[in-house]
């Protein structure tokens, strides 16, 4: 584990108390950040901090809220909080706090000690986890490189054996079989990859300028199924990931031929300072009650078998590292549109 000082924001309008108790917590080793109102400490909030210690009595937010807030980032969620008050002292308030997502709530005034020994076992605790997730990944980029290795030379021997002009169509059809394969197991790789990444809210953007409509050609033709059609309104500049932006469409697409129905249609266009990728399909809705939670990993709009519910989390993920966004519409009628807004930057 790393040797540095485990870094506290504390949030109190009260200056004295918060002068006081930030003086002690300094003492005793923390690097302290201090905010005074519940705006300000959202705005300074960051990975970077192992606790929060909120007073709920703000006087712009309360500190529920501010908990709220700070564990419904997509950067900060995993940051430790400790509630701190002096009104709401009851055993019903401190459970209201606690299942608001607090990690901990003590009632003011408190004992230095008792508050210095809470912030040390929650600092840990957020050690802990940052440790476990910094494993995590390294265990799945190893496995990825060293699957990647074999995969590349089973796919350079096949790639051999296609140039042969011996094949009978019967083993030529076995072979791009076994060609298409390598592929889907490559793109499965990625994906896991990406998931990792994703968690950790650590996805890495390599920026080119990208041709979005030869990027959803080339991405189509991979899937080899005539039920895709791809139609350009307007192809406009872009800068971006292509690998990403290849595994966006893609998800979109076996997504769409996966649960609906007839032929797949992707549509390019341009609107103000956004491109615009959309991913239609007839076929079964999905429900209102599912959309909420759709772009959440592990899960899925219907009950056919396939996929394991991260497909839609990464199309997400990958949009907002681009500052876009997904959403979708589904409705008997008109079926149902996934549409992704990528900012255009120069």
């Amino acid at each position: 584990m790393t040797d540095r000082p485990s870094r506290v924001l504390f949030v109190d309008d009260d200056v004295g108390k918060r002068y006081a108790i930030s003086r002690q917590l300094r003492h005793a080793g923390f690097v302290v950040d201090e905010a005074e109102t519940g705006a300000q400490a959202l705005a300074m909030i960051s990975p970077e901090h192992d606790v929060a210690i909120v007073d709920l009595r703000l006087p712009d937010l309360d500190g529920w809220e501010v908990c709220r807030r700070i564990k419904a980032g997509e950067t900060t969620g995993g940051v430790m909080v400790l509630e701190l008050s002096a009104t709401w002292a009851t055993a019903r308030d401190r459970a209201k706090g606690l299942d608001m997502g607090a990690d901990a709530y003590l009632v003011h005034p408190v004992e230095i000690v008792e508050l210095v020994a809470t912030v040390n076992a929650l600092a840990r605790l957020r050690r802990a986890v940052h440790e476990r997730d910094l494993d995590r990944e390294l265990f799945v980029a190893t496995v990825g490189h060293d699957l990647r290795n074999p995969l590349s030379a089973i796919g350079g021997s096949l790639e051999v054996l296609g140039m042969s002009k011996q094949l009978e169509p019967r083993e030529r059809e076995i072979l791009n079989r076994a060609c298409r394969n390598v592929g889907r197991m490559r793109r499965l790789i990625d994906q896991v990859m990406v998931f990792t990444q994703s968690l950790s809210g650590d996805m890495q953007i390599h920026d080119a300028v990208v041709d979005l409509a030869a990027l959803c050609r080339a991405t189509i033709a991979e899937l080899d199924t005539p039920k895709v059609d791809l139609v350009v309104d307007q192809d406009p500049p872009f800068r971006g990931d292509p690998d990403r932006l290849t595994q966006l469409v893609e998800n979109l697409v076996t997504n769409a031929l996966r649960h609906g129905t007839g032929t797949v249609t992707v549509r390019l266009a341009s609107e103000g300072d956004q491109a615009v990728v959309t991913v239609h399909n007839f076929g079964p809705t999905i429900s209102a009650e599912a959309i909420p939670t759709l772009f959440e990993p592990y899960r899925r709009a219907s009950s056919r078998p396939g996929g394991f519910g991260l497909g839609l989390f990464i199309v997400d993920r990958i949009a907002r590292a681009h500052g876009g966004t997904v959403s979708v519409t589904s409705t008997d009628e008109a079926g149902t549109t996934f549409e992704v807004r990528l900012p255009q930057r120069p």
